[in-house]
């Protein structure tokens, strides 16, 4: 979540540009505002048959008749995700459904190639408000749980970057470099909840390709990134590095006293990040709940597992440990559902958290972990395997869980 937003997303995700959003016009309401909402997404336009829909489960059936893999969001206010569908390649279709329980108005988008703001389209949904579909009490009691955890990863993230920001001000670079794993282990673990901001998240964690070659300014941990590993010119175009022309040339704009104003405003974002979800009034979705611990393994298996996420330090490990972590602990609060419903396959789920954990812990090293360049390709292919099975298992957990 690619791009960052190519390699993501099971759950929620955005990109803050400062360019004019493209408008592409709706059609008129469909038949009775209660049926599916058809979308149509090709590499330049987003079509929906409807421009209004009614409260209460929105339902989106989203066609990429384009040549790019596309993805489909919906946004409520303060350009919150409501709900995402992602990955869909070219030729398959996607659903999407998302309890709206307020009229207004909101947006929807779709995202050809996965990256950018995507092609933006209005959505009205009138009629009276609704309580939100009807969850099972164990499901509410397990999602309070895990925002619950959430917060005290956010909590450490903070501290830790607060540590991580003073080495890098301070010019020990070393001190920084030997953080930077460490510090982004809370928020690779809670990133479910931290794509629902999708301006937090991108400003946050954003890859030099969301920039699209540099259109947009590169920010967050990856931009510091860069400056504590600068990239060299014979890793232009490397297999794994996935480093570029434009973002070697954009290494003249990482001064130290760029990036020092980027480390501040980092701590700004993740700081701001931690109050949000602390606000009493916060709520995490439901649907991106339940398909929060596939989303986590995904997170690895789309593109980290090529190397591409941490492309100029090679502490991928770090970030591929944090995603189990934060997947298995949304899977330790649906377990008792799980198991009451099908057993066996939490047995299953269980084994292959397992597989997948010895499969990252034969890279440990001391504290840590080895670079990633460590990983041979049979080696990587070898847990790419491993990923892909879990993510399988991960991916009927929604439907069990809410009965749908």
């Amino acid at each position: 979540m690619k791009p960052k937003f190519s390699r993501r997303r099971c759950l929620v995700a955005g990109v803050l540009v400062s360019t004019p959003l493209a408008l592409v016009a709706c059609t008129s309401k469909s038949d009775s505002g209660s049926g599916a909402i058809a979308v149509t997404s090709t590499d330049s336009e987003c079509h929906l048959s409807a421009a209004t829909a009614s409260t209460g489960q929105v339902v989106f059936n989203v066609t990429n008749n384009g040549s790019k893999v596309t993805e489909f969001y919906m946004y409520a206010k303060n350009n919150r995700v409501l709900g995402e569908v992602e990955n869909i390649g070219p030729g398959v279709t996607g659903k999407l459904v998302v309890d709206v329980s307020d009229p207004g108005e909101y947006d929807t988008a779709c995202k050809p190639g996965m990256v950018g703001n995507g092609i933006r389209q209005g959505l009205t949904v009138s009629g009276s408000q609704k309580a939100k579909s009807d969850v099972p009490a164990d499901v509410e009691q397990a999602n309070a749980r895990y925002l619950d955890y959430v917060r005290g990863q956010l909590d450490g993230l903070v501290a830790q970057t607060t540590t991580f920001v003073a080495a890098v001000k301070s010019g020990d670079l070393n001190a920084a470099r030997n953080q930077f794993g460490l510090t982004r282990t809370f928020y690779e673990r809670v990133e479910p909840v931290a794509e629902s901001f999708a301006d937090l998240d991108p400003a946050i964690d954003m890859r030099w390709d969301d920039t699209e070659d540099g259109k947009q300014p590169f920010t967050g941990f990856h931009r510091i990134e860069r400056f504590l590993w600068p990239p060299a010119p014979a890793r232009v175009g490397d297999k794994g590095d996935d480093i570029t022309k434009s973002d070697l040339d954009n290494t003249k704009t990482d001064t130290k006293d760029a990036i020092s104003a980027e480390a501040d405003t980092l701590l700004k974002n993740v700081t701001a990040l931690r109050d949000e979800v602390k606000k009493s009034e916060f709520t995490f979705e439901h649907q991106s709940f339940v398909k929060g611990p596939q989303a986590l393994v995904d997170e690895i298996a789309r593109t980290k597992v090529g190397g591409e996420e941490d492309r100029y330090s090679h502490t991928d490990l770090w970030d591929f440990a944090a995603n189990i972590d934060g997947s298995e602990t949304l899977i330790a609060d649906l377990q008792p559902m799980i198991s009451a419903k099908n057993p066996t396959l939490m047995d299953k789920i269980t084994s292959q958290f397992q597989a997948v954990r010895d499969g990252i812990n034969q890279y440990r090293q001391g504290d840590g972990y080895l670079a990633y360049t460590a990983v041979t390709a049979p080696q990587r292919k070898d847990l790419s395997d491993k990923i892909d099975a879990l993510s399988a298992s991960l991916s009927q957990v929604p439907d069990l869980v809410l009965g749908q």
